[in-house]
């Protein structure tokens, strides 16, 4: 709670900060991709709630109005002078934890190569797993939440935290596609070497079970499953995560599934700012850093477009290049609004086609056909988006191709990439038309 309203803090001072800088300049700031523009005039921002949406009861709007930017600033302390009266032994408790950083850009040493924003997760899952179970049935903690979330990272640094690797005999990973092989199914059989994440012989026979699926699981290779577990460790202890995009195996927990959901944009905000200025502070340089809030705030909270743009941003440190940029990223917005009705980074979410910006003047789009995601020790291609948006590299090949997005630092180390293809939109007179008369509500 501490931590989300640090990020909010941030975020509204940056906001207001970049909204004095716009008005001194006399810009236009009612532009949709604005941070301060999502809503009607008086112009306004809204600061999400701790769990990634937004609700009437939880959100702050700053208004244009000094007595209003004052009131709502105000409100926002209070906020979190509510959150501290009454806390001294908590307080005291929190002296054996590390400090949050204070400013945003000491972070960005560590940011490339650590889980972000995921610490209460990652807190209620190891509670989860040490924790003695009330009864000897098997205790399962279903994991739901879309692509690209984050729930592999999650388990990745469950499974290696030491306090669990000690408490557990043996760790099992059933990555997706893998229970359709029914031999696996039945550990009694100890045909599972290629599975293993972990053994300690030290331990009390315990096992961890980490099944990842994509939708839901077969109701008998689930039961065989369960059935076997439990006559491996008659002693009981053992525990099951499974994870998935479906609500349809939250029936199968002992307790409340957990739900990851995109980052709250103020947290998005903080993580993407660090990326970009790494040890520079943003607030030297208020005019690049009001055009990134205006890119980071387009990427709808998504990790990897955070990486691959605050790449190019933070190697390209120029206000004319980041300008551009930005232009690029409005008009491949309105592009793709153009063409689906959607947001471009919203079908990315959910594997979808887009057509992607471009900086090269021939050709400013190409196609995003799907994603993958690969283990890293797995072949990856020579091609690199940043050199596709950058027009780098030389000639483009003829057709559908592959390039690399993004090669994680983090566990589990996944490679990802994207195949695509140097295809432009095609955009009817029509559906021109249609999309001002109808684009206020599709943003």
């Amino acid at each position: 709670m501490l931590r989300q309203g640090m990020y909010r803090g941030h975020y509204v001072l940056d906001a207001l900060r970049f909204q004095a800088i716009r008005d001194k300049e006399g810009e236009e700031v009612s532009h949709s991709s604005s941070a301060l523009s999502k809503l009607r005039p008086p112009k306004r921002l809204r600061a999400s709630g701790a769990g990634g949406g937004s609700s009437d009861g939880e959100a702050v709007l700053l208004s244009g109005a000094n007595n209003s930017i004052q009131e709502e600033l105000q409100q926002l302390v209070d906020t979190l002078e509510d959150t501290m009266a009454g806390m001294k032994e908590f307080l005291f408790f929190l002296e054996s934890y590390p400090r949050i950083l204070r400013q945003p850009y000491g972070t960005y040493l560590i940011l490339d190569n650590c889980m972000f924003g995921r610490q209460t997760e990652l807190e209620r899952v190891l509670n989860f797993l040490l924790r003695p179970n009330a009864m000897h049935d098997l205790a399962v903690l279903p994991i739901v939440g879309p692509i690209r979330v984050g729930k592999s990272t999650l388990i990745e640094y469950v499974c290696r935290d030491e306090s669990v690797r000690d408490h557990f005999s043996t760790i099992l990973f059933f990555p997706e596609g893998s229970l359709k092989n029914e031999g696996l199914i039945d550990l009694r059989g100890n045909n599972f070497n290629g599975l293993v994440r972990h053994q300690n012989c030290a331990s009390q026979k315990r096992l961890l079970i980490i099944i990842e699926i994509a939708e839901d699981i077969n109701e008998g290779t689930w039961r065989r499953m369960k059935s076997s577990i439990t006559c491996m460790t008659p002693c009981g202890g053992s525990k099951i995560i499974i994870t998935s995009r479906s609500d349809r195996i939250v029936n199968l927990g002992t307790t409340e599934a957990l739900r990851l959901d995109y980052l709250p944009q103020e947290a998005y905000w903080h993580f993407f700012k660090s990326l970009v200025f790494g040890s520079t502070n943003s607030d030297e340089q208020p005019k690049l850093a009001s055009m990134a809030m205006e890119i980071a705030l387009e990427q709808r909270q998504c990790f990897l477009s955070a990486y691959i743009i605050a790449g190019i941003l933070r190697d390209n440190f120029d206000g004319r290049i980041w300008h551009t940029i930005l232009e690029c990223v409005r008009a491949y917005k309105q592009t793709n609004l153009l063409i689906f009705d959607q947001h471009p980074n919203l079908r990315l979410r959910e594997d979808e086609p887009v057509y992607y910006w471009r900086l090269g003047k021939s050709h400013r789009y190409f196609l995003i056909c799907n994603h993958h995601q690969s283990d890293s020790n797995e072949n990856i291609p020579k091609i690199n988006v940043q050199d596709i948006l950058l027009g780098n590299g030389g000639t483009l090949p003829r057709g559908e191709f592959e390039a690399l997005s993004w090669r994680s630092r983090i566990p589990p180390y996944y490679n990802y990439t994207i195949s695509c293809k140097m295809q432009p939109p095609q955009l009817t007179v029509e559906r021109k038309k249609r999309v001002h008369q109808e684009g206020e509500h599709l943003i």
